[in-house]
C-alpha cells in the first residue's frame, strides 16, 4: 500500500511545485509592476536602465530559484516513473503466483486417489524447492538464492516451473552484473519456451543484456520484436523506451 500511496501523491506533489512557481512567478511581476515609478518618455534619462531588466543579481537568484524547481520536478518525475514500473513488476509477480496456486489446485482436483496413495508426488515438480529458492530471492539473498535455482533447475528439469526457474535465474545475475550468465539464463526462456508468457519479458531483457554486452545488432532486433509482437505488454514500452533512448 506504501508503493501505491507514494504513486498516487507524486503526480499531486509535481502540480503544486507547478503552482507554486507560476504563482511566485505572477506576484513578482505584480510587486515590480506596482513599485515602480511612472515616468514620461520626455522625463526618462537618455542611459535609463528601465529597458535593462532586473539587475545581475536578482537575475542570478531568479535563475538559481527556477534551477532548483526543475531538479525537484526531475526528481519527482523519475520517482513517479520508478514506481510504476515496481508497480508493474509488482503486478506481475502477483498475477504469477496465481497462476501457479490455480495450477497447484487444479493439480489437487484431478486425482485424489493418486494423492493418498502417493503423497510425495507434488515433490516431483520440485514445487518445495522452487519455493525456496524464490522465498532466498524475495529476503534479497541473491547467492543462495542462485545456488538454489541451479540445483532445483538440476534436479527437476522436466518441472512446469523450469522455465521460471530459468528467468528468476537470469533476473539475479542481471541484478549482480553477471551479464554474461544472465545472458544464457534468458536465452534458455526464449529459444526453448517460446510460447510462455514470461517470454516477452526475457526477450526484452535479452536485448538489454546484449546491447551492454556490445552486440547492438542482435539486441536491437529482440527488443523490435518484442514492441511488435507484444505490443500492448509492459515489456513492450519497457523496449519501446530503451530503443528510444540508446538506438539514434
Amino acid at each position: 500500500m506504501s508503493r501505491l500511496a507514494s504513486i498516487k501523491w507524486a503526480p499531486l506533489a509535481l502540480c503544486v511545485i507547478g503552482a507554486t512557481f507560476v504563482n511566485a512567478d505572477t506576484w513578482s511581476s505584480l510587486d515590480n509592476a506596482k513599485g515602480a515609478p511612472v515616468k514620461s518618455v520626455a522625463q526618462a534619462p537618455a542611459n535609463s536602465n528601465a529597458s535593462q531588466g532586473l539587475s545581475p543579481a536578482a537575475s542570478q537568484m531568479l535563475f538559481s530559484e527556477i534551477e532548483i524547481l526543475k531538479q525537484e520536478v526531475q526528481y519527482l518525475r523519475s520517482t513517479v516513473e520508478q514506481q510504476g514500473n515496481e508497480l508493474n513488476k509488482l503486478k506481475a509477480e502477483q498475477k504469477q503466483r496465481y497462476l501457479d496456486l490455480d495450477r497447484r489446485m487444479s493439480q489437487l482436483s484431478q486425482d485424489k486417489t493418486a494423492l493418498i496413495s502417493q503423497p510425495v508426488i507434488s515433490q516431483g515438480d520440485g514445487q518445495a524447492d522452487y519455493d525456496a529458492a524464490f522465498s532466498l530471492m524475495k529476503q534479497r539473498q541473491l547467492d543462495e538464492a542462485a545456488i538454489k535455482f541451479k540445483e532445483f533447475l538440476q534436479t527437476y528439469p522436466k518441472s512446469e516451473l523450469a522455465v521460471n526457474g530459468y528467468y528468476w535465474l537470469g533476473q539475479i545475475y542481471y541484478n549482480q552484473g553477471n551479464l554474461e550468465e544472465a545472458r544464457k539464463a534468458f536465452t534458455i526462456v526464449v529459444n526453448q519456451y517460446p510460447e510462455h508468457q514470461k517470454t516477452p519479458d526475457s526477450t526484452y531483457k535479452l536485448g538489454v543484456v546484449l546491447h551492454r554486452l556490445g552486440d547492438t545488432v542482435q539486441a536491437k532486433t529482440l527488443l523490435q520484436a518484442v514492441v511488435k509482437q507484444n505490443s500492448e505488454s509492459a515489456s513492450a514500452r519497457f523496449a519501446a523506451k530503451y530503443l528510444k533512448d540508446n538506438f539514434k
